[in-house]
């Protein structure tokens, strides 16, 4: 599967991507993910990510299944630090 990029490139889909941003958020939030809370969430996302059986995704699409996933179980403050990150912002207001 491909990525298509917010400026047209396309990159090989990559889960070790999507789990190093989720705990880079999480860590952001002041609030880290253990390597299990990691694995569990990448394998949901990545089954999400799946089941769509497209040969590209957007990676919008990838930010909202992944901030999406990240609300569903619960970590909301995470979430919003995901989304402030996926869009190169600071997570300040949990700081």
């Amino acid at each position: 599967m491909k990525v298509l990029k917010k400026d047209g490139r396309l990159q090989d889909y990559n889960l070790d991507k999507i789990k190093l941003s989720i705990e880079r958020a999480s860590d952001e939030a002041r609030q880290p993910f253990t390597l299990s809370d990691i694995e569990i969430l990448g394998n949901d996302i990545h089954k999400k990510i799946l089941d769509l059986e497209k040969d590209t995704i957007k990676s919008e699409e990838i930010h909202n299944i992944v901030y999406k996933q990240l609300k569903y179980t619960g970590f909301d403050q995470i979430a919003t630090c995901y989304r402030n990150y996926a869009k190169g912002e600071s997570c300040l207001e949990f700081k």
